[in-house]
């Protein structure tokens, strides 16, 4: 984020730009980076305008046609970025900012669309998890207050201030290793620490089981359904994760799983150190350098290039799609925000899409950017999605 932006664009609304700060903040407009940051301050001022100018019908015509052509950056539809100038998104930009100079504060049909969205919105995930301890003791980590939860077989189980579960062994006890399970649901994500300090991330509707404690065992044994990233602390026994297909085999690294069963493959990423991945059914054996990843699909187990930004952009708050299809776009955000999918017939299932949208908007945002590309149309029920042509 710019931090001059937001300050310049109040300027400039409001007629109060010097020289030098009208130089800047066309420099700031022409840039195309700060498309998506521009696109939100625009929206947050139409949502919080209470100032009504009359405008021509003209004017309002003209006004509302740079507001749906610019106002958003949208994501690309995947076959026609080839070619596509990011220029021409600054030469709008500037045209809309001209025509909003004197009367941009205003009340209009689409102003009233966005406020009757905002009012509608469903909300982005959040922290949220169960955990299932090896007595069947169910506590919900989303309402549980910081502090010690539970204290089993000699290992403390701890909520930390910033809403991390930590699991550590309680001093001079005697330890007996028990199994624990804890798991997101649909608009859920969580972080935890297990016993041996490796730190565990798992994203909505996955889960993770693990014992509570990994002395005198031959191997650091977890399993995961869903998706996890790991940062596993470095010991001489090796750390493992399960998933229903394949065992991924460490010692210390840095990596991320994607195992959802609704996905036609399973991906293993690594970003540090090396892994080995075998696959369950067949017996292959595959090893992992840096920046690669491993796919296992039909039981066929293969290495390529990663995209690390993008396999990894559920971490870190946003949603990456490169050439990604309409389908696989809507799982993620089916288990981000917790909706159902309902695809009507000629809906574009296949067409693929581009660009980079925050996680933490609500879903009329992401989807409002998905249809200024003209090739897909989303109505909302409930939390319901329909999907059109």
């Amino acid at each position: 984020m710019n931090q001059k932006l937001p300050y310049l664009l109040n300027q400039y609304l409001n007629d109060q730009c010097s020289a030098a700060e009208l130089a800047e903040f066309y420099v700031l407009v022409d840039d195309p980076a700060n498309n998506l940051e521009l696109s939100d301050l625009l929206d947050d001022a139409i949502n919080t305008s209470t100032d009504e100018k009359q405008l021509t019908a003209d004017q309002e015509t003209e006004l509302l046609q740079y507001i749906f052509d610019y106002k958003e950056s949208p994501l690309q539809r995947s076959k026609a970025v080839r070619g596509w100038d990011y220029r021409s998104w600054s030469a709008a930009a500037v045209i809309f900012l001209t025509l909003c100079a004197g009367f941009y504060y205003f009340k209009s049909n689409r102003a009233e669309q966005l406020r009757e969205q905002a009012a509608a919105a469903i909300p982005p995930g959040g922290d949220k998890a169960t955990l299932t301890l090896a007595d069947g003791k169910v506590i919900s980590l989303q309402t549980a207050q910081s502090g010690q939860l539970a204290e089993v077989s000699g290992v403390k189980i701890t909520k930390t201030k910033n809403g991390e579960l930590v699991y550590s062994l309680s001093e001079g006890a005697a330890v007996t290793a028990s199994q624990n399970t804890i798991s997101t649901p649909k608009g859920g994500q969580y972080a935890l620490i297990l016993p041996d300090g490796t730190k565990v991330w798992l994203n909505a509707a996955s889960a993770l089981k693990f014992p509570t404690a990994f002395s005198g065992i031959g191997e650091r044994k977890v399993t995961l359904s869903g998706e996890a990233y790991f940062e596993v602390a470095k010991r001489k026994t090796p750390f493992v994760v399960t998933t229903d297909k394949q065992r991924v085999q460490v010692l210390g690294t840095h990596f991320n799983i994607n195992a959802y069963l609704d996905e036609q493959q399973t991906k293993t990423t690594l970003l540090e150190g090396s892994v080995r991945v075998s696959s369950l059914k067949t017996g292959n054996v595959v090893m992992l350098n840096p920046g690669e990843e491993a796919r296992l699909m039909a039981n066929r187990l293969d290495v390529q290039k990663a995209d690390i930004e993008r396999n990894t952009d559920w971490k870190n708050g946003i949603f990456m799609f490169k050439n990604e299809s309409l389908e696989g776009i809507m799982r993620k955000i089916s288990r981000w925000y917790n909706v159902e999918i309902v695809y009507e017939p000629y809906a574009p299932r296949k067409e693929t899409f581009s660009g980079i949208v925050s996680r933490y908007d609500n879903v009329n945002k992401v989807l409002r950017r998905l249809e200024l590309t003209g090739a897909v149309s989303f109505k909302i029920q409930g939390r319901k999605i329909i999907v059109s042509k």
